[in-house]
C-alpha cells in the first residue's frame, strides 16, 4: 500500500449539501475498494488559475489515502464519470518523501565531510562583499 494525495474540484454550482454528498461519494468508493482515508481537507471555494469548462471558481476537496493502484484508478474514472467534478489530480506521495529524505542526508553527509576537512561555510555577505 502507498501513499497518495487525491486533490478535486468540483462546480460552484453545488449547494453545500450537494458538495457534502459528493465528498462522501468519493469517501465511500475509497472505503469501499478497501483504502485507508487518512485525511479529508475541504479548502472551500477557490478561484482558479485559469478557466475550466467555462468555471472561473470551483470548491477544492483534498484526500490524502493509503491504496493501491486499483483504487486510484477506479477513483479517477469516478471523477471523470462524475459530471460536477471538472478537475483532478492524484499524486503519490511516497515517492516524494523518500526523495526528501535522500536529499536531506546528502546534505548532511556533506556538511559532516566539509566539517571534517576544516572547510567552513561562508555567508552570503561574505560571498557577495
Amino acid at each position: 500500500m502507498r501513499q497518495y494525495e487525491s486533490i478535486f474540484i468540483a462546480s460552484p454550482t453545488l449547494t453545500e449539501e450537494q458538495l457534502d454528498e459528493l465528498v462522501k461519494y468519493f469517501e465511500g468508493i475509497i472505503a469501499e475498494q478497501g483504502g485507508e482515508l487518512l485525511k479529508t481537507d475541504r479548502w472551500g471555494r477557490k478561484k482558479l488559475a485559469y478557466e475550466v469548462q467555462k468555471f472561473s471558481e470551483g470548491y477544492y476537496t483534498l484526500f490524502e489515502i493509503t491504496a493501491g493502484p486499483k483504487l486510484i484508478a477506479e477513483l479517477e474514472r469516478r471523477y471523470r464519470n462524475q459530471e460536477s467534478v471538472i478537475k483532478y489530480l492524484s499524486v503519490r506521495i511516497d515517492d516524494i518523501q523518500k526523495s526528501a529524505g535522500r536529499q536531506k542526508a546528502r546534505y548532511e553527509r556533506e556538511g559532516k565531510r566539509k566539517a571534517a576537512a576544516g572547510i567552513k561555510e561562508r555567508t552570503l555577505e561574505e560571498v557577495m562583499g
